[in-house]
């Protein structure tokens, strides 16, 4: 008889936890599904950010290592008998072939990334630092696309007595597309990379900055 009561007690208190631990799991996941749907846009924006970025940048640095392009490739500088400079004509052909490269070299590093799962832990919700990492993880899903503009551009440096520093530079600038089951932003961004560079000694017209052709796709 003594041994029944024992059971049922035990089985009664079984019975018991299992509802708590039902309850908190309830409980835990209205608590993420309500704060996730605040925090879920800002977290996926800077995940989808940092991403792309990333992404961009590899592609546009390794497409210029492997054009391997010199300052004497993309560019001559024509000098009067003084030494002092009278024109620089670019090769068009190359500029144009850097622009095209790069841009789907940056559509295809974005395309590898299209599809993207983060992991959110448990302790971001609670908006307490030490916390921030601790607890099981929430995966989020998010897709990426993007479309992207170049822009060839020529600045000029003074770089002490009589010496210029040109450079040639890619602006890149891209629209990216983030996109989850209830949620969609844009990112848009500039980068700058320096495609070559090279001291000038000698002169340069003041307005001369302006008579270099920016090429544009």
């Amino acid at each position: 008889m003594l041994y029944r009561k024992r059971c049922k007690r035990k089985f009664v208190l079984l019975k018991k936890i299992l509802l708590a631990v039902v309850l908190l799991i309830i409980g835990v996941t209205v608590f993420c599904e309500v704060h996730l749907s605040d925090f879920r846009p800002e977290y996926i924006r800077i995940q989808a950010e940092i991403l792309s970025v990333n992404s961009v940048c590899d592609a546009v640095n390794n497409t210029l290592d492997k054009l391997n392009y010199s300052y004497s490739d993309i560019a001559k500088i024509n000098c009067d008998t003084n030494g002092n400079v009278q024109s620089i004509e670019t090769d068009s052909f190359k500029i144009n072939r850097i622009k095209a490269d790069i841009t789907k070299a940056v559509q295809k590093e974005i395309a590898k990334v299209y599809d993207n799962e983060i992991e959110i832990p448990l302790g971001a919700f609670t908006n307490i630092t030490i916390l921030s990492n601790v607890g099981p993880c929430i995966p989020v899903n998010f897709n990426l696309t993007g479309s992207f503009s170049s822009e060839v551009i020529s600045t000029f440096e003074q770089a002490g007595i009589n010496q210029t520093i040109h450079h040639i530079k890619l602006l890149l600038t891209s629209k990216i597309m983030t996109t989850s089951l209830d949620y969609s932003g844009k990112i848009t961004f500039t980068t700058d990379f320096e495609i070559a560079q090279s001291v000038i000694v000698g002169n340069i017209p003041s307005g001369y900055g302006s008579l270099f052709q920016s090429y544009k796709k």
